[in-house]
Parts: structure tokens; C-alpha cells; sequence
């Protein structure tokens, strides 16, 4: 869909158009340093930013540019909400300085903190059996998201809910699981997008392809891409290509939530034998020249090689999307006319080479990039 404005926000014309009718009004040229003419003109900042305003609330009641809570209020039209944050999980250790003579309950709800800013909670019941020094119970944050992944063993252990005899509390795992899912970030809105803008397909009863996308992207918040094929052999048979963040494939947990996501009586039509398939990586690798001047050479190099530059985004564009061909072209593009920073005078690519993908394939770097650049006049 092509870019448009609801009302015209562009400050030269807004000018010409004030400056235009006031002379128009007054029958007269308005010439600089006309007091009048400076009237208008102090206008035009204050409309060019009502007008804009306006333009931007107007464009939100639009799927393809709300963001935020205005997406959240267009998804709830469909039935689609913002996935919520996931909870980290640890296992943790309740232990005694010596084993008793009856059992100790480890209520559910139990919590442990590091340093009193963020808190772990027991999921169920758990009983330190009479005799036993130790028992393990698993453990999920009470606050969603990534930033509490990673705590190492041993950090969580300050015990709040004290429990008789309980001597310590500790996690004996890495917290894990944390996932910040559809956040209010321009990433989490593009997902959330997606998800809305396929979910008409949902109420077919005939399994459309845009139908298993939907609930297939639904059943996990890292899924980025979902492939759909019917082999011409097996008509009745539905395999779901599902695609996790920076390209990885699914794991076999992953692929079960799928299937059961897509297996539901009210989802598959009854005809339909539906399986959970990890996508096949076709590997590729860069290997390229560059040319810059010396003048330049410090700053095309951070263009080019630096976090964030041109072969960083390659790597990531050609993950980001199954059956996305390898293609050498955007390559040269980003190296060249980079959006941002100065970019080569010239580039030879001796790798990759283009290669087309089907829609159940996703390019994958093999290896390190080898770089190199030559300075010429």
C-alpha cells in the first residue's frame, strides 16, 4: 500500500498557502518584513504541527500505522490480543541443615528474591519428605518478560515466605524462558500487526492458508514466519513450517505446541491431517571485497562491518523470512547505498551466490564472514 497523508502536513506548502491567501486578502503583495506577512508566517509552525497532530491520529485508525494501545483496540474488533510477557522459570532448592523426622510442605506461592527487586514464586506444593535434607520445585518470576533470563545458579536465594526448619532457598538453574513477546516497541506492534491482519482467515471452516499461519504464529510469541504446504500427493495432508527469531529453527517443544494449536476441533477441518515440520537451513557464506577512499575509510568501515552494518542486516534480512532466496544483490545494496553512513565505492562479491528457496527453506550463514577492503584514489 502506497504512503497517505489524511490532510497536507508539508511546511513549504502550508506557507505558500498562507502567505498566498493573506495576499490574496489584502489585495496587495506582502513583502519580508511585512508585519503582516510575519503574522502569517508565525502561523505556519503552529498549523504545521496541529496539522501533523492530526494527520497521525487519523492515520492510527488504520491497521497499517496504529501502534500501541490504538493496535491493542483494533486487534480487540477480531478477538486478538497482545500476547502477554512470559515468565522466566528456575528450579529451586529448599533445603535443612539436617534431615527431620516429618515432612515439611513448601506451600505454592513460596517466594524467593535476589535482592528484593525481583521475586520468584513456587508453581505448586512441594514436600521436603522426612528424612531428606533437600527437595526441588520449580520456580517462574512473577513479572514477564527477557530481562529476568539468566540469573545464574545461586543468585536467587533470600527466602521471603519463611517456612519452619527451611534453611535455605536457592535456584540450582539458570532462569530461562523469559520472553518479552508483542511488546509496546515497533517490533512487538509488526507482530501484533501480522497476527490481526490474518485473523479474518480464521473464520473460514476450510482451512485457508492464512487461517493455519494465524494460529500457528499465536502458539508461540518467537515464531517470526510460518510456511504452509499441501504435497499434490497427500491432498488431505497440512505441513506447518514455523520460523523462530534470528532464523533458528523450532524445537521439538515448539513444534508440539504448534500442532496441538493447529490440531484444535474448532481450527482443523476434519478432513485435515496437520503436522508441525522445523524448516531445512540452506546455508550460505559471505566472502567479499570492498573498495573506499582514505578519507573515508574509518567511517565506511564502521558502515560496513561495525555492529549494526550492512553484512550484520544482510545476515539478518536473509534469516528473517522463510523462502527468502539468497541473493547477493540486497548485499551489494546495503554495502553500497547503506541508509545510514557512508558506503563502498565498489564491491565485488565472490560469495554468496544466488540461490532460490522454497517456502519451507531459510538461508543461513555458515561460518564467518570474510572481509576485506582496499583503499583507492
Amino acid at each position: 500500500m502506497a504512503e497517505f497523508d489524511f490532510v497536507e502536513t508539508d511546511s513549504a506548502k502550508i506557507y505558500t498557502a498562507i502567505v498566498g491567501s493573506l495576499m490574496d486578502s489584502v489585495n496587495e503583495p506582502l513583502y519580508p518584513g511585512d508585519e503582516r506577512r510575519i503574522f502569517g508566517e508565525a502561523l505556519v509552525s503552529v498549523l504545521v504541527a496541529l496539522y501533523s497532530e492530526f494527520n497521525d491520529k487519523m492515520k492510527q485508525r488504520t491497521l497499517k500505522y496504529a501502534r500501541g494501545y490504538v493496535l491493542d483496540a483494533l486487534g480487540e474488533r477480531y478477538a486478538v490480543y497482545r500476547a502477554e510477557p512470559a515468565k522466566a522459570k528456575a528450579n529451586f532448592r529448599f533445603a535443612v541443615d539436617a534431615a527431620q523426622t516429618g515432612n515439611i510442605v513448601i506451600p505454592a506461592g513460596t517466594r524467593i528474591t535476589t535482592d528484593g527487586s525481583v521475586y520468584f514464586a513456587t508453581q505448586e506444593a512441594a514436600v521436603l519428605a522426612a528424612g531428606s535434607t533437600y527437595v526441588d520445585v520449580l520456580g517462574l518470576c512473577t513479572e514477564g518478560g527477557s530481562n529476568y533470563n539468566g540469573f545464574a545458579a545461586g543468585t536467587i536465594a533470600t527466602l521471603v515466605d519463611l517456612i519452619p526448619y527451611i534453611t535455605s532457598a536457592k535456584n540450582v538453574t539458570i532462569s530461562s524462558g523469559g520472553d518479552d513477546c508483542e511488546p509496546y516497541t515497533e517490533a512487538g506492534d509488526d507482530r501484533f500487526r501480522e497476527r490481526i491482519r490474518l485473523s479474518p482467515a480464521t473464520l473460514s471452516t476450510a482451512g485457508p492458508e492464512n487461517a493455519y499461519r494465524y494460529f500457528a504464529m499465536s502458539a508461540d510469541p518467537d515464531i517470526i514466519d510460518v510456511a504452509i504446504d499441501c504435497p499434490a500427493e497427500s491432498p488431505n495432508v497440512v505441513n506447518v513450517y514455523p520460523l523462530m527469531k534470528d532464523g533458528t529453527l523450532p524445537d521439538a517443544d515448539t513444534l508440539s505446541k504448534v500442532t496441538s494449536a493447529l490440531s484444535a476441533s474448532d481450527v482443523r477441518p476434519m478432513t485435515d491431517k496437520v503436522t508441525a515440520v522445523a524448516p531445512t537451513q540452506v546455508t550460505y557464506s559471505i566472502n567479499i571485497k570492498y573498495y573506499c577512499t582514505k578519507d573515508n575509510e574509518a567511517a565506511t568501515i564502521e558502515t560496513i562491518e561495525g555492529s549494526g552494518g550492512a553484512i550484520e542486516q544482510y545476515i539478518a534480512w536473509q534469516a528473517a523470512a522463510l523462502g527468502r532466496d539468497i541473493n547477493p544483490d540486497q548485499l551489494r545494496r546495503l554495502i553500497l547505498a547503506p541508509s545510514s553512513g557512508i558506503g563502498a565505492i565498489r564491491v565485488e562479491v565472490a560469495s554468496p551466490a544466488y540461490t532460490e528457496l522454497t517456502k519451507a527453506q531459510v538461508a543461513q550463514l555458515s561460518g564467518t564472514p570474510t572481509v576485506t577492503h582496499e583503499i583507492i584514489a
